[in-house]
């Protein structure tokens, strides 16, 4: 069998990400870094450099993490496996299997079928719609992940109605619009998700008011500037090639009528995890139980397995394993204060401290994909470093808040959009020159809103 210069590449990409954890675990330890904590950081880079270069699939990379993890001294197979106990692991499962019972129980096509009728059988017009939809959709499901188990389907649905090809740059613009766009609509929000709630927790608390009005200008600037810079990236969309001519709705079918009564309920659930305080994966888990029942349910179990991504259930699961061990361990904490602890000598640049602080927290998100324990690690660094140069922490709070959600440089690093990936529009490279530019854009509108941060009586300076 012939050896071509693609295999020759990922089997050098797995060298090095071998080598990165053997030299991290025989190489004498850093100061401040001690060897259990210099191992885990091998494995965080053995990871990332997999994960990054896709030399192996996905989940194959997830299975060589939690071996490394578990053959690390002083860890042990169950603290490995950790990330497969999360209530985000489960939570994905339950949020698959909505998105499957969508697409199963004829739902997507009838989304579909409004999609195309309101674009009238333009695909710019669809991707405008969408970008546009982004924010509106997030007050109603807020879920980025449970909106993207819903639309993924709905969207694939209209691409094909329109006849527009799966390699085509129409659907690599708005898959890649729902896996990184989409998910800044969430934390715009208080209750819109895990980053927005852990950034609030750390940073003191927010009234819900309070986190729109500070966020939901740089969220909402961030998705419209992207939205551009990604059409830009993909270059010019094709024509619709077949006929867009879309018959009249008919009526709800029962397993439609059931689906949507499992999807509001769960709904309600959620809007209410005030009162029952239930766990998200909760409802997600009861709503995947209702749509796989027999008799009541709109796909079959064997369905559902064939159309689960383990690769996806391993990579969560992983990734989560591997945060949990890099903030344990001392590696996260290491690590953020080697690249955010340097900022301290831009005092006297406020503004050149920002943009660098916003480069410094997308490198440590490389490492520590999970979006809570990133900013856990990144925020005290980051007010420590704000009230030494006498600016405002709790802006500096903010600023890595959305340098975490923002910039996003392969597709593990966020399960929103780890899911758009699987769908098999784009790739990894694309993911990568998206985050690049969001990471520009980011700097950009964090420039541009410290006017409105001012009026709003969080001034650059000063403390909070």
């Amino acid at each position: 069998m012939r050896i071509g210069r693609t295999d020759v590449k990922k089997g050098l990409w797995l060298v090095v990400a071998l080598l990165a954890w053997i030299g991290a675990r025989l190489l004498p330890a850093q100061a401040g870094l001690d060897p259990l904590a210099s191992a885990v950081l091998g494995v965080a880079a053995a990871g990332t450099v997999l994960w990054i270069s896709e030399a192996v699939p996905l989940g194959v990379t997830a299975l060589l993490v939690i071996v490394l993890l578990a053959v690390t001294p002083g860890m042990t197979l169950p603290a490995a496996l950790h990330g497969f106990s999360s209530e985000v692991t489960f939570f994905l499962i339950g949020a698959a299997a909505m998105g499957a019972a969508v697409e199963a129980s004829g739902l997507a096509q009838r989304a579909a079928r409004f999609l195309i009728r309101g674009a009238r059988g333009s695909p710019t017009r669809l991707y405008v719609q969408m970008i546009a939809s982004l924010p509106a959709l997030a007050f109603v499901v807020p879920s980025a992940i449970t909106r993207n188990a819903i639309l993924i389907p709905a969207y694939r649905e209209a691409l094909d109605g329109m006849g527009v090809d799966k390699g085509g740059r129409v659907g690599r613009a708005l898959m890649l619009a729902l896996g990184m766009l989409n998910p800044l609509a969430s934390s715009a929000l208080l209750t819109g998700g895990i980053a927005s709630i852990a950034a609030a927790t750390l940073l003191g608390g927010f009234s819900w008011l309070r986190w729109f009005s500070l966020m939901a200008v740089p969220y909402y600037a961030l998705i419209v500037l992207g939205g551009l810079y990604l059409r830009l990236m993909v270059g010019r969309f094709e024509s619709s090639v077949e006929s867009t001519a879309v018959p009249p709705a008919a009526p709800l079918a029962p397993a439609e009528t059931r689906t949507l009564v499992v999807l509001g309920m769960t709904a309600v659930l959620w809007l209410t995890d005030s009162w029952n305080h239930l766990s998200p994966a909760i409802p997600a888990l009861i709503a995947a139980i209702a749509l796989l029942c027999p008799s009541f349910g709109v796909l079959t179990w064997k369905a559902f397995e064939a159309r689960l991504s383990w690769g996806l259930i391993l990579t969560v699961g992983a990734s989560i394993s591997l945060a949990r061990a890099m903030t344990e361990s001392g590696a996260a904490a290491w690590l953020g204060d080697m690249l955010v602890g340097q900022l301290a000598a831009l005092a006297t640049a406020p503004l050149a401290l920002l943009a660098v602080l916003v480069v410094a927290v997308a490198v440590v998100h490389l490492a520590i994909t999970n979006l809570a324990a990133c900013m856990a690690l990144s925020i005290p660094i980051a007010m420590t470093i704000a009230a030494a140069a006498g600016l405002n922490p709790l802006l500096c709070g903010l600023v890595v808040t959305l340098a975490v959600d923002a910039v996003i440089l392969y597709p593990v690093q966020t399960a929103a959009n780890l899911l758009a990936y699987e769908s098999g529009y784009f790739a990894a490279a694309d993911v990568r020159r998206l985050g690049l530019g969001m990471l520009v854009l980011t700097i950009v509108v964090m420039m541009l809103v410290l006017p409105w941060w001012a009026l709003l009586a969080l001034p650059l300076a000063g403390t909070a």
